[in-house]
């Protein structure tokens, strides 16, 4: 049985997105989300189990790529049978969608949720809640929109979305 300390819960969330920016196979992942598993990006864009995880990651691997997560600020609160952690992420990745000619940078800083407890079927760690509680996009960012990227194969276009560069606004004014 996986015990939940400290160690091996921040090890374990440092591997899982190890194997995410190497676009480990999915079946890397399936040990560790049970039919409980709820993941929440927005209320309108979320995951349940395994085949909701399955949806997600194969929409994060076929449309974001050469993606890094850096982990930052993690906490850990455990009474040895659930953890509940926060963490923050540093993302930077490339976004790519036809007809764009090359692909975009994309970057984040996000926070996370997770609640995650020991697997009575596996023995494995096992996560019940994967919610994301906040996120920014710096300046030159694209906005990766959830219900889009992640459930559905589309970017945001416009000022909103892509960056604003002189050439975009110039020729956005000439359109209208």
């Amino acid at each position: 049985m996986a015990a939940l300390t400290e160690a091996g819960l921040r090890e374990f969330i440092l591997e899982f997105y190890r194997q995410a920016d190497n676009s480990a196979p999915l079946v890397w992942f399936l040990p560790y989300v049970e039919d409980d598993f709820h993941m929440i990006w927005t209320p309108t864009c979320q995951f349940r189990g395994p085949a909701g995880f399955e949806e997600f990651y194969r929409n994060l691997t076929g449309n974001v790529f050469d993606r890094t997560h850096d982990v930052s600020d993690i906490n850990i609160k455990t009474d040895g049978r659930t953890a509940e952690i926060t963490f923050t992420i540093h993302l930077t990745a490339k976004v790519w969608s036809a007809p764009l000619p090359k692909s975009i940078h994309a970057e984040n800083y996000a926070n996370f949720r997770w609640t995650v407890r020991t697997s009575e079927k596996t023995g494995n760690l096992a996560i019940m809640d994967y919610f994301l509680t906040a996120v920014s996009f710096p300046k030159g960012s694209i906005i990766v929109d959830a219900d889009k990227v992640f459930k559905y194969l589309s970017w945001m276009y416009g000022p909103w979305g892509f960056p604003q560069t002189e050439e975009y606004v110039e020729s956005a004014k000439q359109a209208v």
